[in-house]
């Protein structure tokens, strides 16, 4: 199998509104936008193949053939459409459109297209922005400014070599390089460099010592954990909040949108008749457990 045949396994049947002027037959007229959805490429016995097809095709292609450029592939795929809308349209003219076959699958694709804008539309109705605001300050009510440091650390397997590194580090060797060098963990390769972290992030020994150095000092002693002993350097101190609404406003709304989807799941899956059976369909499964009845989003 060719590599034009192999794309063609990958194609999606999805429409994707997105317009790419340089595949378009004519310029569009100035001052007009060019529709995807009108826009035609190619014409198979009478029939369009609009721009949006062949988008979303391209779309729908493995990554490595997507990073060539639609440019590149563009002809390739502009064929696959246009066997695909020939086959179509012969097809039509042998009745298939009246097969069982085929009606199975317009039914199996028109119940997914259902319950797809069905619960799209049911979630946008109630996601506005007083839901989203107060999802955002209900965020900030549990996660309180809480301190965090960052810290770089020399895991080794002995008291002794910690305390040798130990000091070094406080004689004025860099500490990056002593961790690179000697450090048995992963955070080696980043000179012992850990990032931000609050208290209860890392193990109580090893935060005990670190939430208790200052910026740029470096701990007396070696600290033991089940790791091993480690010396540790305070790099910075700081406050961490919960960023400002309009930063993690996208974050919040998708939050919003994840909780309202599994809100309306529950509700009707409490609501609905239900019978379920085993993978045989010959012996009836038990109901699964309701919990408490799920209120429609106010």
């Amino acid at each position: 199998m060719n590599r034009f045949y192999a794309m063609a396994a990958f194609v999606s049947l999805a429409v994707v509104v997105a317009a790419t002027p340089a595949m378009a037959q004519k310029a569009p007229p100035a001052g007009k936008k060019e529709d995807p959805n009108t826009t035609v490429v190619a014409v198979v016995e009478g029939q369009p193949v609009y721009q949006a097809e062949v988008l979303a095709a391209f779309r729908s292609l493995p990554p490595n053939i997507q990073k060539e450029g639609l440019d590149k592939v563009y002809e390739r795929v502009l064929e696959m459409m246009i066997e695909r809308k020939m086959m179509s349209v012969f097809g039509r003219r042998e009745k298939f459109d009246q097969d069982p076959e085929v009606k199975r699958r317009l039914q199996f694709a028109e119940d997914q297209f259902i319950r797809e804008v069905y619960l799209d539309q049911l979630i946008r109705k109630y996601l506005t922005k007083e839901r989203i605001r107060a999802h955002y300050d209900e965020v900030v009510r549990k996660n309180p400014p809480t301190k965090e440091v960052r810290a770089r650390h020399i895991l080794v397997d002995s008291e002794s070599k910690a305390k040798d590194l130990a000091k070094e580090a406080k004689g004025g060797t860099d500490f990056a390089k002593l961790a690179a060098k000697n450090s048995i963990g992963p955070s080696a390769q980043r000179g012992g460099d850990l990032g931000y972290f609050t208290e209860g992030e890392m193990v109580k020994p090893f935060s005990d010592v670190a939430f208790k150095l200052k910026k740029g000092e470096v701990s007396a002693t070696p600290v033991k954990t089940q790791f091993g002993w480690h010396v540790i350097k305070v790099e910075d101190v700081r406050t961490r909040k919960v960023p400002p609404f309009e930063k993690v406003k996208v974050q919040m709304e998708r939050e919003v949108w994840e909780k309202l989807g599994k809100d309306f799941l529950r509700q009707y899956r409490e609501q609905a008749k239900v019978e379920r059976f085993s993978l045989d369909g010959k012996k009836k499964l038990p109901p699964l457990p309701k919990g408490g009845n799920a209120a429609s989003p106010k």
